[in-house]
């Protein structure tokens, strides 16, 4: 009996150890964000509760939830030595949980994740199919070289997020220029999470934006990135006319912009700085999913 309790425990901690490597919080943002964009942006002279009532859209919902899941957990799988250096303490991969048991979750997450996708519909299926490759392609080649690295990174997030276009076959322009001022702000944090993980990228040898240019660089590029993130919420206020909402956007662009002015350029803390700048990001991207109901 005592060796059942203690695999059951060992099951429980290999579950929340699991839980946080596919970091679920950005899992459940995304899907607030896919059905945020269902109700209030791709139908919204139809009722909520109509079209909530579509088992396709959940379908299309878990399947998205599943094959970003199987995306973190092949990234933690190839990005083991590296987070031991640059995380020694947030790193469970490898501590609790092996290599193997991992390795089986990405290929059981992908396997249900597709077959959630056809049951929706043949062109999801196609869609995610393609985002699965294109995650492991990102994590096994892609991160390693400068540049491609923070450009796919933040198109394969903004990705993950325009499935919700796919499955109505329908985008509107102010949605698509939304998400281009979203993947500019996840372009400039990918950045920054150079910066972060800077001992352990030049240690394993993964070519970076900020390892190639050097932290002062970099954290000018964050700001001019920041600042060029404006330029598709410009089209949108001034083509729609959502004024309220450019302004708001662009005093936090420039608030973030300032912060890492001071914490990252010509300081000498800047990697511990950065962890602090990237809850900051994880605030503002929590904002930018939140207002997703006004770009209608």
């Amino acid at each position: 009996m005592t060796s059942v309790k203690v695999k059951y425990r060992i099951l429980i901690i290999k579950i929340f150890a699991l839980l946080s490597i596919v970091r679920w919080q950005n899992i459940v943002l995304t899907l607030v964000a896919q059905y945020l964009a269902a109700v209030y942006i791709l139908n919204p002279n139809k009722n909520y509760l109509w079209v909530l009532s579509n088992h396709k859209l959940h379908l299309m919902a878990l399947a998205s939830a599943f094959i970003i899941a199987g995306g973190y957990i092949i990234n933690s799988f190839y990005d083991l030595e590296k987070d031991l250096v640059n995380r020694p303490d947030k790193t469970l991969f490898g501590r609790i949980i092996s290599r193997r048991f991992c390795l089986n979750c990405y290929f059981l997450f992908n396997t249900i994740g597709l077959i959630l996708a056809i049951s929706a519909s043949f062109r999801i299926f196609l869609f995610f199919l393609m985002f699965a490759i294109l995650l492991w392609m990102y994590s096994h080649k892609f991160q390693k070289i400068p540049f491609v690295r923070e450009i796919s990174a933040s198109i394969l997030s903004v990705m993950s997020f325009f499935a919700i276009g796919i499955f109505y076959k329908y985008i509107t322009i102010p949605l698509f220029l939304y998400g281009c001022f979203a993947m500019f702000i996840i372009f400039s944090r990918e950045i920054l999470k150079d910066i972060e993980a800077y001992m352990g990228n030049n240690i394993f040898g993964y070519g970076t934006y900020a390892g190639k240019l050097g932290i002062d660089k970099s954290a000018l590029s964050i700001i001019i990135i920041n600042f060029s993130s404006l330029l598709p919420l410009g089209v949108i206020v001034c083509k729609y006319n959502f004024l309220q909402i450019g302004i708001s956007f662009a005093i936090l662009v420039l608030l973030l912009n300032i912060i890492v002015f001071k914490l990252i350029y010509k300081n000498r803390n800047f990697q511990k700085n950065a962890e602090i700048i990237h809850k900051v990001y994880k605030f503002f991207l929590l904002i930018i999913i939140s207002l997703v109901i006004l770009v209608r």
